[in-house]
């Protein structure tokens, strides 16, 4: 049996009013600065653009590739952790505790530093 993937195109939802509105608004904004100063780029207003966005709050997929990042290591700390313990042969407790401790620790700090983002 052949599997032929179909790919159904999604549709971008209408933007809402209030997003055209500040649109709208952005574009006068723009459109009078552009006036009172002829000599700005299409460059500097990309990045006033990008500025303003930073300073509206924090981008979600950012936050989303550190939640990720930080659980993929510490499963693959945790897989290799029980590979090797595996391969060790009857590896008691207290062998396994600074291996535990020190995956424990690692997710503590990724899931600090993705907070503090």
């Amino acid at each position: 049996m052949i599997y032929v993937p179909i790919v159904v195109p999604t549709q971008v939802p209408p933007p809402s009013p209030r997003t055209r509105e500040l649109a709208g608004l952005l574009d006068k904004v723009l459109e009078e600065y552009t006036k009172a100063h002829p000599a700005t780029t299409r460059a500097e207003i990309r990045a006033a653009i990008r500025m303003a966005q930073m300073s509206a709050g924090p981008d979600r997929t950012k936050v989303a590739v550190g939640v990720s990042l930080a659980l993929g290591v510490s499963l693959a700390m945790g897989v290799l952790g029980f590979a090797f313990f595996q391969s060790a042969g009857g590896v008691e407790f207290r062998a396994a505790l600074p291996f535990i401790l020190i995956v424990l620790f690692g997710i503590l700090a990724a899931v600090i530093a993705v907070k503090k983002r």
